[in-house]
């Protein structure tokens, strides 16, 4: 059996050290205006869910369905940063 102070200090730990998911790529569903991005199967990620770069509005060749953006999770996981398109 445990003691009260290994629970106690693993608690703080994972307390502490929450597992944080790192940048990941999206896969673009439908373009600008209204960017909806995909990551895997499950998450669909709309205009609302995501903070766009200025950049992603202005790049030479435009988002279109099937293209990979770059995305960073906010803290809370419920927000990501599309920063860049990936690939070229």
């Amino acid at each position: 059996m445990d003691k009260w102070d290994v629970k106690l200090a693993n608690m703080f730990k994972s307390r502490n050290n929450p597992n944080m998911p790192g940048i990941t790529l999206g896969k673009v569903i439908s373009g600008m205006p209204a960017l909806s991005v995909s990551i895997g199967d499950e998450i669909i990620l709309d205009a609302e869910d995501l903070v766009i770069a200025n950049w992603l509005y202005h790049i030479p060749v435009p988002l279109t369905p099937g293209d990979y953006v770059i995305l960073i999770p906010a803290p809370h996981g419920q927000t990501y940063y599309a920063i860049d398109k990936a690939g070229e």
